[in-house]
């Protein structure tokens, strides 16, 4: 479906517009008294905002609900997510991942390409030729890209991405240049993160976290229904937070961290050295603790529990209410699970109340609607400066 000409494109309205389609996005549909609510605004002063959105057919007025006596200003708006297009793309070490979603977040259309080299070249012919795929006879406002790396949260360059061996690589502009959208990156945990708060588990939920593990540890974090970033745009960076004075070091070299224990390599090579086996990979572990090998429990109890420290410490520093776990490591809870349960009880604060710890599946599909959903709070957050 062709966006209609007179529906303005989300990064085209000003702040107050943005605002309110932001909130119908995230909890809508919703009255303009409760809009009102929402944004600290004056019901005359929401009247006002929506009033051009009602007449451009942005926003429609629902029938109000049974029940309602207060009139037409308690009938919920909507926002008619489908005329808004988005396209979001996850790059690993060897294959890039698209989707096509609307405003919302719904996935319309998938598609992934394999790399033959981790070459700029090669990444941006396979992320153009998805694209086209993807947005061939459909109106896109805007492209997503998550990738691994130190970017802030709407971001223009590939930044310390050590799987690619990237670094100060300007990969929005280019893909900008090439396809004539606007274009933004993203940190992949903060991308996921974005698209767990829009349309996956974290919906409806104002304050929460998303840990992810298995190639790295990452961290996603919402706080008062907005992903964080920071003053430097890039908080969350949790691989390398220490979680014991003792117990293996990372590849940098810091014992007892979070990425010696909670990677995936970290968990295999924990389990083959030993062993004596250079075969050993998640699902190989994951078979020798179903046998009762000692060796493959003992590392992930280890991880298990270094995965409840890192848990409980986001609860006691930042109160959380939830904490969400994703990533392709997440199957090891199978056997991680009763030591981080144990270490959340260990290192809760005694005045903290216990959060709800939700896994959460999460293919490479989820973490590229994840970047088509950054791309969309871009436009209503901070939209580039162009029509």
């Amino acid at each position: 479906m062709q966006r209609r000409a007179d529906v303005p494109r989300l990064g085209s309205l000003g702040p107050s517009a943005r605002a309110v389609v932001r909130a119908l996005l995230l909890a809508g549909p919703l009255s303009r008294a409760e809009l009102a609510r929402r944004l600290e605004r004056s019901p005359a002063s929401i009247t006002k905002i929506t009033q051009p959105l009602l007449a451009t057919g942005l926003i429609t007025e629902d029938a109000a609900p049974l029940g309602e006596s207060r009139g037409r200003p308690g009938a919920p708006l909507v926002l008619d997510a489908a005329r808004h297009r988005f396209i979001g793309v996850k790059v690993t070490s060897d294959e890039v991942y698209a989707v096509r979603t609307d405003a919302a977040g719904l996935v319309e259309a998938t598609g992934h390409r394999a790399l033959a080299d981790v070459e700029q070249d090669t990444v941006v012919a396979q992320i153009l030729d998805l694209v086209n795929e993807l947005g061939r006879s459909v109106d896109i406002q805007a492209i997503g890209v998550g990738v691994a790396g130190q970017m802030s949260r709407f971001d223009d360059t590939v930044r310390g991405n050590v799987y690619l061996g990237w670094d100060d690589v300007p990969l929005g502009p280019i893909l900008e240049e090439a396809t004539g959208i606007p274009t933004v990156l993203s940190g992949d945990a903060r991308a996921l993160t974005a698209g767990v708060q829009w349309a996956g588990a974290g919906r409806g939920t104002s304050d929460f976290a998303v840990v992810t593990v298995g190639v790295g540890v990452g961290l996603g974090i919402v706080l008062g229904d907005t992903v964080l970033a920071g003053p430097t745009g890039r908080a969350g960076m949790l691989g390398h937070h220490r979680v014991s004075d003792s117990g293996p070091s990372c590849p940098r070299g810091h014992r007892g961290c979070a990425s010696a224990f909670l990677t995936t390599a970290a968990i295999t090579h924990g389990i083959g050295v030993p062993l004596g086996r250079s075969d050993v990979d998640l699902p190989t572990a994951l078979a020798l603790a179903d046998a009762g090998d000692a060796v493959a429990l003992r590392v992930f109890a280890d991880a298990g529990h270094a995965l409840g420290v890192l848990v409980a410490q986001l609860v006691n520093i930042l109160g959380l209410p939830a904490v969400i776990l994703a990533g392709d490591g997440l199957d090891m809870l199978a056997h991680a699970r009763p030591a981080m349960e144990a270490a959340i009880s260990e290192h809760l604060d005694p005045h903290a109340t216990p959060p709800s710890v939700t896994p959460f599946s999460s293919g490479f599909d989820e973490w590229a609607r994840g970047a088509a959903v950054v791309a969309c709070q871009w436009m209503l957050v901070d939209p580039p400066g162009r029509p």
